[in-house]
């Protein structure tokens, strides 16, 4: 009876240990799944039949393209959720307020998302965008970039240089030359520049200021107006002033202030060029992007104020957009006939949702 008792009691105290081994096992496997699993949770679905490829209006939109849509819906959605936190509105601009009008989602051979702003709110937007927009997502400013002309050490990690020769080019306006800025997902693929390789080049959309353009009524607005075409020129083509200055060309901005901003990094030159903006917004007429007004023979999209007074929401694949109540006018200003398709190029030909850039740039025969 005594070794009956002393086996029982070696087996209670066996299976204790098989208890708290199993507890430990469990939590060790809980550990590993935690480690192993992507931080990311699963996408959200904003796309119909997602995984496969259909016609839309003649157009085979493969699945490929659908996955790219749904990034940017994904990108959208984190856009909106800091505009909807500080009380700041935008509407959906260009071919995604078209896609939206002809088609309730993407134009079926568009990759990329426009977005507007009036410049109070983009303005605000940009001062709290380091404090809310996060890993995975990343913001993309044009005044991350270098000029070669200019000095200011970055160590950001995020740039090129724009050479001498491509900054004095006058009618160069690719991206990061222009007065806007983009939102990506780092988790993703869409090389725009093949070369670049410290550039952040995942999935974007685009969000451009809108600003007073003319006709003004009154004349301290229109010189404010001559100002700022004055400051963004200086921005993007730094040379071509200096040159001038030295040869004496009559600007409105006095000579010595000139200089003294053409001495400022490039970041600090478009933190003062968006202060002036923003200080002298006011209930113009028309409104639209600035940028086109930098040379005399770019083309040009002027809005109706009134059109942007009011916001109605349009439908969009599986989500709403806000969109200015006039956005008929706006398509009308923008492409006459809107209701008739023409098909576009697209943006890019490389892209992943898969494959983070920084992958893409390790193995890429384009990087090499």
């Amino acid at each position: 009876m005594a070794n009956l008792e002393l086996i029982n009691n070696l087996l209670a105290n066996q299976n204790k240990l098989l208890e708290q081994t199993n507890i430990l096992m469990a939590r060790q496997n809980q550990i590993l799944q935690q480690q192993f699993s992507s931080t990311a949770p699963p996408r959200e679905v904003f796309i119909n039949d997602i995984e496969h490829d259909e016609m839309r209006s003649g157009f085979l939109v493969r699945s490929h393209r659908k996955k790219l849509w749904n990034v940017q819906i994904g990108l959208i959605n984190e856009f909106a959720r800091v505009c909807k936190k500080y009380n700041l509105s935008w509407f959906a601009f260009g071919g995604t307020l078209l896609g939206a009008a002809r088609h309730k989602g993407f134009i079926p051979w568009d990759d990329d998302v426009d977005i507007s702003m009036l410049r109070p709110d983009y303005n605000k937007f940009l001062e709290v965008a380091d404090k809310e927009i996060s890993c995975p997502y990343f913001v993309d400013n044009w005044f991350q970039y270098r000029f070669e002309s200019d000095s200011e050490y970055d160590d950001s990690g995020n740039f090129f240089f724009i050479t001498r020769e491509q900054e004095n080019r006058p009618f160069i306006g690719a991206f990061p030359k222009t007065d806007f800025f983009k939102i990506r997902d780092s988790r993703t693929t869409q090389i725009e520049l093949n070369d670049r390789k410290n550039m952040n080049q995942g999935i974007w959309i685009d969000i451009f200021p809108f600003d007073n353009v003319p006709p003004f009524t009154d004349n301290k607005q229109a010189i404010n107006f001559e100002i700022a075409r004055e400051m963004i020129f200086a921005i993007s083509h730094t040379d071509i002033i200096r040159d001038a200055l030295k040869n004496n060309n009559k600007f409105l901005l006095k000579k010595e202030e000139f200089e003294k901003f053409l001495q400022l990094p490039l970041r600090h030159r478009v933190a003062q060029y968006n202060d002036f903006l923003g200080k002298n917004f006011f209930n113009s007429l028309k409104v639209g992007r600035m940028l086109s007004y930098r040379f005399p023979n770019e083309k040009q999209f002027n809005f109706d104020s009134k059109d942007f007074e009011k916001t109605v929401y349009l439908p969009f694949e599986k989500i709403e957009l806000p969109a200015p109540a006039g956005w008929e006018n706006c398509l009308t200003a923008q492409y006459g006939d809107w209701r008739k398709m023409v098909f576009t190029h697209t943006h890019s030909q490389d892209y992943s949702v898969d494959i983070p850039y920084t992958e893409y740039y390790k193995t890429s025969a384009f990087m090499k």
